[in-house]
């Protein structure tokens, strides 16, 4: 059968092609859909992949072939750079796109630009959210004060000394890694026990697998000083499970400080804001904690320099105290010992004058003796003559000096004799004087003889 108005595909697609040049000539268009069947064709420096737009009910509703490639190709890697998410399948897009049809490959959209805001925006919108969820249902563990989150964790104190440390990390970390090796090897000679709680550490879905890490660590009933969550740098949807409210509510109600280090250096995630402590990375958490040991073995070093320096001052002052005080004693036992002397020659001049006062006494009585007995028989004077002589001897060995030569002494306390130790007391000062010297001395005891068991 003929048909005589039946034309050729070819110039069926070039009348296509000239309608959709005439209608959407010159002209752009910003279209929000997800990517899929992405491919990246690095050496040619072009992107293939399918524009979508899903229904939650139906699916897909609209499909459309795109590529990017010069300016779109460069305004892709502008994207990846600055959002650390990749170009790739099932992310949600702003682009900007051109219209065009291909005689061969059919319809196409051309990507010019990529709205970076869009894709980052949402991103914020739903941390936001989750924060507002934080607050409103954690009324007693999150409170926001000056735009800024305090949760019962931060509240928590450190430990003086943090060396018990459990780690939620991912078993093949190299962040993981970085963190042990700066730990272990610090310059200090810090010792640390690391138990290690290894899960998956990125994709929004584990979220759940972190928090029940985090409560095998609670339910360990160990006394760790900290609980560290690391793990190395990646795409910013990588960092989506730290976003999550699971998550971000486990880590501020957690009741061990949390000290984060995930590697994320643009943005500060929910849990960041959560924990006790946020460092950008591994590395910095280790460092971190020997930092912290370090303050406190410096205030130790601080607090014994002031004790060394004050027992310096104390031993100076001391010594400066001893020295007035020794130099206080001795011109204090000169003046007692210059006085005794001049005492004790006084009173030595007095008993010799005594003693020949007492001696010419007697030898005028002895004389008035001899002269009464004249008359009387020669032996009478002679015995007389002899108790004579005895009471001189005696008198003699009555005399001081004699008294002294025979190793007695003269005890003196304030100057005067003493013919009894009635009114001596312990640590009393007395001057003793022999034959030959006078000693200073101090009473050390005294313990009373009864006179009646003496034999003299």
């Amino acid at each position: 059968m003929s048909h005589p108005n039946a034309i050729r595909l070819s110039e069926l697609s070039a009348r296509i092609r000239a309608v959709v040049q005439q209608a959407f000539a010159g002209q752009s268009y910003w279209v929000k859909a997800d990517i899929t069947s992405h491919s990246f064709y690095p050496d040619k420096g072009i992107h293939y992949f399918d524009l979508v737009e899903k229904d939650e009910r139906s699916g897909i509703v609209a499909r459309v072939a795109a590529n990017a490639w010069g300016n779109g190709s460069k305004q892709i890697k502008a994207f990846e750079l600055i959002t650390g998410q990749p170009f790739r399948n099932n992310i949600h897009v702003l682009v900007q796109v051109t219209v065009s049809y291909h005689q061969v490959h059919g319809l196409q959209v051309t990507v010019q630009d990529v709205d970076i805001s869009f894709t980052i925006g949402q991103l914020e919108q739903q941390k936001q959210l989750t924060l507002a969820r934080l607050l409103a249902e954690n009324a007693d563990a999150v409170r926001l004060v000056d735009d800024r989150y305090i949760t019962r964790n931060q509240e928590l104190p450190l430990p003086a000394v943090i060396q018990q440390i459990a780690v939620v990390t991912s078993g093949n970390s190299a962040g993981y890694q970085d963190f042990h090796h700066t730990l272990v090897n610090n310059g200090f000679g810090y010792t640390f026990t690391l138990d290690t709680y290894f899960t998956v550490v990125q994709g929004e879905a584990n979220a759940e697998l972190v928090q029940q890490r985090m409560l095998d660590v609670f339910n360990a009933g160990k006394a760790y000083d900290a609980v560290v969550i690391i793990r190395g740098g990646g795409a910013q949807t990588d960092f989506l499970l730290f976003d999550s409210y699971q998550l971000g509510r486990v880590v501020a109600r957690f009741p061990i400080p949390v000290i984060t280090g995930i590697g994320h250096q643009k943005n500060e995630t929910v849990t960041d804001m959560m924990a006790h402590t946020a460092v950008k990375t591994p590395t910095k958490a280790a460092e971190l904690i020997i930092a912290h040991n370090r303050g406190y073995e410096e205030e130790l070093l601080q607090f014994r320099q002031r004790i060394l320096v004050r027992a310096q001052q104390a031993v100076a002052i001391g010594n400066r105290q001893m020295y007035h005080l020794q130099q206080d004693i001795i011109n204090k036992a000169r003046s007692v010992i210059g006085v005794g002397r001049e005492e004790l020659l006084h009173m030595q001049h007095g008993i010799g004058l005594g003693a020949k006062q007492l001696l010419r006494q007697q030898q005028q009585q002895v004389q008035y003796m001899q002269a009464s007995l004249q008359a009387r028989p020669l032996t009478r004077l002679q015995r007389e003559q002899e108790k004579l002589w005895q009471q001189a001897q005696f008198f003699k060995m009555l005399a001081p000096e004699s008294m002294l030569r025979r190793g007695f002494a003269l005890v003196y306390k304030d100057g005067q004799l003493l013919k009894d130790a009635t009114d001596i007391i312990a640590g009393n000062h007395i001057t003793i004087q022999l034959q030959d010297a006078a000693i200073q001395a101090v009473v050390q005891s005294k313990s009373n003889t009864d006179e009646r068991g003496t034999d003299i």
